[in-house]
């Protein structure tokens, strides 16, 4: 959090939170991946995703669900008073996050569905975030959007960091629950969000699953021939 406090006050950053839906996007969006170069971190999102890359000598100190990232900013701004845009997330869940979170000075706007492939409503959410000075910008409009929308913003446009955090805003105001934490531990979040949400989320999460089994594998093989160079020429 100590970079993040001093983080805020320094030209604008962003943070991205990679997970198995977002290794399958970066396979074939141009953007999404020029979106990942330019983040300032990389914070792991997935307890599916962190073993898998450990077993691949990958080191990931550790997993920080984007939640749970986005709960703590919340506490944090509170305590401070911090300035927040949310981009995303309906009105109804603005009242209640400023219910539970009076103290947070909130600026919010709403982009219309399909709004990346629309340049003018693009230009109206970097307007918005370039006129309203803040510490703090969550992105709240799914990937690959927010990451997008995130790296358009100039470093020279304003100060704080920008974090691309999905559905949290639904988790923080109790829209929507969170998995309980015995499933969080075992790494059962995916399985608890999919059966809340199936029509939403089980042909993704198949998708995902049909994506990161065949990668791992041939990461894992090539890894494999690189450290036994013999077998491989046998």
């Amino acid at each position: 959090m100590q970079c993040i406090r001093d983080g805020v006050h320094q030209p604008y950053s962003y943070v991205v939170t990679p997970n198995v839906d977002h290794l399958a996007l970066l396979q074939h969006n141009t953007s999404f991946r020029r979106a990942y170069a330019k983040a300032r971190w990389r914070v792991c999102d997935s307890r599916v995703l962190m073993p898998m890359l450990h077993s691949l000598g990958v080191r990931v100190p550790e997993v920080i669900p984007g939640s749970d990232l986005t709960l703590d900013l919340l506490a944090w701004a509170d305590r401070k008073g911090l300035r927040l845009v949310l981009i995303g997330s309906t009105e109804q869940e603005c009242l209640r996050l400023q219910a539970r979170y009076p103290d947070i000075r909130l600026f919010h706007h709403n982009p219309p569905m399909g709004f990346i492939d629309q340049p003018e409503e693009v230009e109206r959410c970097l307007q918005f975030i370039r006129e309203h000075p803040s510490e703090l910008v969550f992105y709240a409009v799914g990937a690959p959007r927010q990451e997008i929308l995130a790296s358009a913003v100039s470093s020279t446009d304003r100060t704080g960091m920008g974090f691309c955090i999905g559905a949290s805003i639904a988790f923080a105001t109790g829209s929507v629950k969170r998995a309980p934490v015995w499933m969080q531990q075992a790494r059962l979040e995916w399985l608890h969000r999919m059966l809340s949400e199936p029509k939403r989320l089980a042909k993704r999460y198949f998708q995902d699953l049909m994506f990161i089994i065949p990668a791992y594998i041939r990461a894992r093989n090539q890894r494999n021939n690189r450290c036994n160079p013999a077998k491989q020429d046998s």
